[in-house]
């Protein structure tokens, strides 16, 4: 039976406990034409007898309405911040996924008003735990994306709490459904982007590196700010990792990287300095660009380089010597000063520790002389074959999701409707509409992030 039309939050109650029929369909047929006409004021209002409407509906059983009634009060200029808190906390334990997901954007209202209430009590860092919980229960699976994705790992960025993001940034995305998920093209692209910025807090570059290209590979008609961003960014992890810039992934757009190359000459040039492995060079290139590189946030990121400079030229001798003094390798590598051998021998030892090289220090004679060793690790131990075996298990279920995804596009009718279109040499459906613009539209909230400093944006 039909709602009927309600003009008190009393008959509004009424008729929600009157129709507890839990079932999708009926939820869209017969509760969001009533919601969605309802001003954001009558959410604000108590019950007859002065109650909180909050009080007498159960999350669970009406996870939508209790939604709409959250979101309201966390708009309000003023809100009662304990006793909303409260009730946002038990939302997010107790909603029900299949319901919240018919109103994503409405999920999303209700986290971020978390994160006002929990700056206004004091404390940013008790949402932290409560959206880990209930991103990991309203997303579909472990490896879909929705709308609550980058704006969550935001917040772990912003609250410092980098390693309480990982247990959703480990999980490959591999399934993008708009339906039900509430996404943009732009969800995909921070998420990825301030992903990346947790694992170079992390110091974690090689995953850095991984969703760094995922945002500049991106399919693009118009270059977002967040790829010209993110390559900034990669080209410096990719100096950490590989001592040069790696090559970006042959389907990357055209006009991504043409677009690159007009905005990010200055961390080129820096690059191209550092692969030379001349130390004045690269600090010049470093003294002329630190305006725009602390501009764009990454100078902690790039100071680091300057250090990796040094480890990079290490490498290099491993190459070529088996053994030299500490003093000729503070020679080789450009370091000046009395307390040059010194600091060789601690990035020596630092290398040692993260298993870059293989060496061991002798001090018997004056000086100290270092003698390098090759790979000790014969890579044939039972943790070694688990790893493959892990490594195998992953590809093969991506191969399989790869011909699943195939299966279901080539039966698609959009997909037979355009591939008949070019067939027979007409023009594809759909193309550029005004509309797809704001997809790829540059997006903000870019704060300068230094990971040599603790994470510290400034």
């Amino acid at each position: 039976m039909p709602i009927q039309q309600v003009g008190t939050v009393d008959e509004l109650i009424e008729a929600l406990l009157n129709h507890s029929d839990d079932r999708a369909e009926f939820i869209v047929k017969h509760i969001f034409p009533i919601l969605r006409q309802l001003p954001q004021q009558f959410f604000l209002q108590n019950t007859a007898d002065n109650r909180d409407p909050l009080e007498r509906l159960d999350p669970t059983l009406y996870t939508v309405p209790y939604a709409y009634f959250l979101v309201a009060r966390c708009n309000v200029e003023r809100p009662e911040v304990a006793n909303l808190l409260t009730y946002i906390l038990e939302f997010l334990r107790s909603f029900d996924p299949t319901h919240i997901r018919l109103v994503p954007e409405k999920f999303l209202q209700v986290a971020q008003g978390l994160c006002r209430i929990a700056s206004l009590y004091g404390n940013n860092i008790i949402s932290i735990k409560p959206l880990t919980h209930a991103l990991q229960k309203y997303s579909p699976s472990a490896n879909h994306l929705t709308n609550l994705h980058q704006f969550f790992i935001k917040e772990c960025l912003l609250t410092k709490c980098y390693r309480q993001a990982l247990p959703i940034l480990d999980n490959d995305i591999t399934e993008i459904e708009t339906t039900g998920t509430g996404i943009s093209y732009i969800d995909h692209l921070l998420y990825h982007y301030y992903g990346a910025m947790v694992y170079i807090g992390l110091k974690n570059y090689t995953r850095a590196l991984n969703f760094l290209v995922l945002v500049i590979s991106a399919p693009a008609i118009v270059t977002s700010q967040v790829q010209a961003e993110a390559y900034k960014k990669f080209s410096l992890v990719s100096l950490l990792l590989h001592g040069k810039i790696i090559p970006l992934p042959k389907y990357t757009a055209p006009v991504v990287v043409r677009s690159i190359k007009n905005q990010c000459q200055a961390y080129q040039d820096y690059a191209s300095a550092f692969e030379s492995l001349n130390v004045k060079r690269l600090r010049n290139e470093f003294n002329k660009c630190s305006e725009a590189f602390r501009k764009d946030g990454n100078f902690g990121l790039v100071k680091q380089t300057l250090d990796a400079i040094y480890r990079r030229k290490i490498q290099q001798l491993t190459q070529t010597y088996l053994t030299l003094s500490l003093v000729d390798i503070a020679d080789a590598i450009g370091l000046e000063g009395r307390d040059a051998p010194k600091i060789a021998e601690r990035y020596i030892l630092q290398m040692i520790e993260s298993r870059e090289i293989f060496a061991t220090i002798s001090h018997s004679d004056q000086g100290g002389m270092v003698s390098f060793h090759d790979d000790p690790d014969m890579y044939n131990t039972s943790n070694t074959i688990l790893k493959l075996e892990e490594q195998i298990a992953k590809a093969t279920k991506v191969s399989d999701r790869v011909i699943q995804t195939d299966r279901l596009i080539g039966c698609s009718r959009e997909y037979l409707v355009k591939s008949k279109n070019i067939a027979s040499g007409g023009v594809m459906p759909g193309g550029s509409h005004m509309d797809d613009q704001e997809f790829f539209a540059g997006g903000g909230g870019f704060d300068n992030f230094d990971p040599d400093d603790g994470g510290r944006f400034f």
